[in-house]
């Protein structure tokens, strides 16, 4: 299939041969940010399959695109989930903006000790995520679960490897883990001030985890969280 640009995700079904309307919000987008005419082509795409569009009729309200070429989409072949405390609104949508277009495949807030923000907007996240792929031409939206506390996430933690980024000395740098693409990955970021000394005993007492360094500098969570993500992917897809 033809990359293509401009890309938009849809929840309706699709197939090749019919014809598919977008109203409010999406048909604003192709008339008045990526000025499609009759006869230009779009991508759309949903959680199965992503088609070629071509729009055939175009209004102020309703835009409508005859599909042209459907590919059903590939299964990510890793697996990585993001554990998270939550943060300010602008940073933690930074965040998972960022780490959504490098791979990870399901986020996962949790309240710490030191968790200084306790709201969260699931939605708003989502959005953010979906923009996301679509401008990184990803295809498969990662989840978003509820927020959690960290005693939930640590009786639920069940991954081949678990890494937790330390500010402690004596840990090891990611690319010095043995990580697979097969292995399902769970990294967890710590909070503004850090874990606690209880939480990271916690963390160290489960099966396969290990405590990693990001570097000699002290990063904000959502800095944390993008070069944590950007080093395990580019571990696994060049083990």
């Amino acid at each position: 299939m033809t990359k293509i640009k401009n890309r938009i995700f849809i929840t309706s079904a699709l197939k090749s041969g019919e014809t598919v309307s977008l109203e409010d919000d999406k048909s604003h987008y192709v008339n008045n940010v990526i000025r499609c005419k009759i006869g230009d082509h779009i991508s759309l795409f949903n959680d199965k399959f992503e088609c070629i569009a071509e729009v055939v009729s175009n209004s102020k309200k309703i835009c409508k695109l005859k599909l042209k070429e459907c590919k059903e989409n590939e299964i990510d072949s890793h697996n990585i989930t993001l554990f998270f405390s939550p943060i300010k609104r602008s940073p933690m949508e930074f965040m998972v903006q960022k780490c959504t277009e490098i791979g990870i495949t399901s986020f996962q807030p949790v309240l710490m000790e030191r968790t200084n923000n306790k709201k969260i907007n699931l939605e708003r996240l989502r959005l953010i995520s979906i923009e996301a792929c679509e401008q990184s031409s990803r295809v498969n939206l990662p989840s978003f679960n509820n927020l959690i506390s960290f005693s939930e996430m640590i009786k639920t933690m069940n991954y081949d490897k678990l890494i937790f980024c330390s500010l402690e000395k004596n840990t090891s740098a990611i690319d010095k883990i043995n990580l697979s693409l097969n292995e399902s990955i769970g990294i967890v970021i710590g909070p503004e001030g850090d874990f606690s000394p209880n939480e990271m005993t916690d963390l160290g007492s489960i099966k396969n985890s290990v405590p990693v360094t990001l570097g000699s500098n002290i990063l904000k969570s959502e800095t944390a969280g993008v070069v944590a993500t950007s080093l395990v992917m580019n571990s696994i897809y060049n083990d």
